[in-house]
């Protein structure tokens, strides 16, 4: 009678990867289930009114967002009005760019105006006032 030894069946060699696969399709539907709860929205409230879609011309146009609550945001990262004119500058370096607009309905005219002269202050020449259309 012969005996195998553990040289006659050959070394086993590969890796079991089904663990590996359910820790990751676990991880992938955690992800999928709390991916929205991260994104918090902003409280904007767009004026209504009838206008005609801007075209960007050439780069990509910088967004400001206003908020209800009086926060600027400049793309997603919220800024200071203090701090707004270097940041913008550091942003623009130098080359002209279209800014659009995104400013609550609510908010006092002084604040809005505070914000258009930093625009101007940093040589922004094309402002663009983001509005929603007008329900018939």
């Amino acid at each position: 009678m012969a005996v195998k030894t553990s040289n006659d069946l050959g070394d086993l060699a590969e890796i079991n990867v089904t663990p590996l696969v359910d820790v990751m399709l676990v991880l992938l539907i955690i992800f999928i289930i709390t991916a929205p709860m991260l994104v918090q929205g902003l409280s904007v409230n767009l004026p209504k009114q009838q206008a005609p879609a801007l075209n960007a011309k050439g780069d990509e146009p910088l967004i400001l967002t206003l908020t209800r609550d009086q926060v600027i945001l400049l793309g997603d990262e919220p800024i200071h009005l203090k701090l707004l004119p270097e940041r913008l500058g550091a942003v623009l370096g130098g080359a002209p760019k279209p800014v659009y607009l995104k400013a609550d309905e609510n908010l006092p005219y002084g604040f809005v105006i505070r914000v258009l002269a930093v625009l101007d202050q940093v040589g922004v020449e094309q402002v663009g006032m983001v509005t929603l259309p007008e329900s018939r």
